[in-house]
């Protein structure tokens, strides 16, 4: 791999400032599980394949409590791991503009990334279903509710209580609900994101499959403003053939190599 490494250190060091993409792999490292594998969510229950974990969740409304729970559980064990903080320290080295993710789970922020475009909205927000008002929680203050979801979501019987019977109402009276986007709702701050990718000079493209659009478009939209692809992954994607570079391997083994490279051949802040 070095030589494809010293190749991707050669093309940041170039000058520019970078963004990157994430996806569910990324995230997988700190434990959080991605759904499309084999033997997990949509693996398990096919609606996930067309409409997510609301798909899910909607025709199986009796396991609601279990899967909430599980996903929950799974969220409060979850730290952020190194390629989120290889990121965070690209940020640091003045090289890394903004993370464009398709994670729900607020890793990024967490790890300490300033600029996080969430395509796919937030666990961490809640959304009031009459006023719009978002509100971002702590997180205490998500983990207190996940702990009643059992007990909330014992005798559910349609997708309103999935939805809304969890958070607290808002201010105004209003029903809330995560601010996260299921299947067919627009994602989130896409028009900030492709302004991102049409103005980089290069771009990181970590930990995700490249099928679920539009987040998919971005590297097209990068590489057609002629920035500089560069792919971390452990293995080859629907993206890979657009790929300037592919690095194989996890974001916690690959993105601090690079942030390594980076620093020993004086590329960015000291």
């Amino acid at each position: 791999m070095s030589n494809l490494m010293d190749k991707a250190v050669e093309a940041i060091g170039k000058g520019g400032y970078g963004t990157a993409l994430t996806g569910a792999g990324i995230s997988a490292e700190s434990g959080i599980p991605t759904y499309r594998d084999p033997g997990n969510l949509y693996d398990q229950y096919d609606q996930g394949k067309q409409g997510g974990m609301l798909g899910v969740l909607m025709t199986n409304p009796e396991k609601a409590p279990e899967i909430l729970s599980t996903f929950f559980n799974k969220l409060q064990e979850a730290k952020p791991n190194t390629g989120h903080i290889g990121l965070v320290e690209l940020e640091k080295m003045g090289l890394l503009k903004s993370v464009i993710t398709q994670n729900v789970d607020g890793l990024h922020r967490l790890a300490g990334n300033s600029k996080v475009l969430e395509l796919h909205g937030s666990i961490y927000r809640m959304l009031c279903t009459v006023c719009g008002i978002k509100k971002q929680m702590e997180q205490n203050d998500l983990f207190a509710i996940a702990d009643e979801i059992p007990n909330k979501l014992g005798t559910i019987t349609s997708i309103t209580e999935i939805m809304t019977g969890i958070l607290p109402p808002c201010s105004c009276g209003g029903p809330q609900r995560f601010d996260f986007v299921s299947f067919g709702e627009s994602v989130q701050e896409l028009n900030e994101a492709v302004l991102d990718v049409t103005s980089c000079s290069w771009m990181l493209i970590v930990g995700t499959s490249g099928v679920v659009h539009p987040a998919a478009t971005l590297p097209t939209y990068a590489k057609n403003n002629d920035a500089f692809l560069i792919e971390i992954n452990p293995k080859e994607s629907d993206l890979t053939s657009q790929c300037d570079i592919f690095l194989k391997g996890s974001a916690g083994q690959v993105v601090p190599e690079l942030v390594n490279a980076l620093k020993k051949a004086g590329v960015g802040n000291k």
